[in-house]
């Protein structure tokens, strides 16, 4: 196994971490355990972040795939998966500024006395975190796939 291919295979359980991440997150607010949602959350974006500077320091230090000896279904599948991470990181931001919103209201802090959460705020931010979470299993998905075409490449 090169480099190129070990740093995908962990890559891949890195997006598999951010998935589990993200369905325990939302497991958690189904069960009104906000704080565990809000820790597994953060631990899914900082895993993302995670990915992003190791994968500037591959390109720098590896460089970047020779495409030209991949099928066109395997670029395909690659072009659709990078769409599912790009939707997964505009949608997890966008999520977690609408949260920002409604920290201290009493869902969050468990104080009555605190100001219930705006409602609207809370419908968008569930809406973007269903996005994300959603282009998160496909994006591990495709990735899935991709892992599998740069084994069967290298023989």
């Amino acid at each position: 196994m090169d480099a190129k291919l070990a740093f995908w295979t962990l890559a891949l359980l890195n997006m598999a971490g951010v998935v589990a991440f993200a369905v325990r997150g939302v497991r958690a607010i189904r069960r009104n355990e906000v704080a565990v949602h809000h820790r597994s959350m953060l631990m899914a974006g900082g895993l993302i972040v995670l990915f992003l500077v190791s994968y500037l320091v591959k390109v720098a230090t590896l460089g970047g795939e020779n495409l030209a000896l991949w099928s066109a279904a395997h670029r395909y599948n690659l072009y659709i998966h990078e769409s599912f991470v790009v939707t997964m990181l505009l949608a997890g931001l966008t999520g977690l500024v609408l949260a920002r919103r409604f920290t201290a209201s009493r869902r969050v802090t468990g104080n009555p006395d605190d100001p219930p959460a705006d409602p609207v705020a809370v419908r968008r931010h569930r809406l973007a975190g269903k996005l994300a979470v959603i282009a998160s299993v496909m994006g591990f998905l495709t990735a899935c796939g991709i892992l599998a075409g740069m084994i069967s490449r290298a023989g």
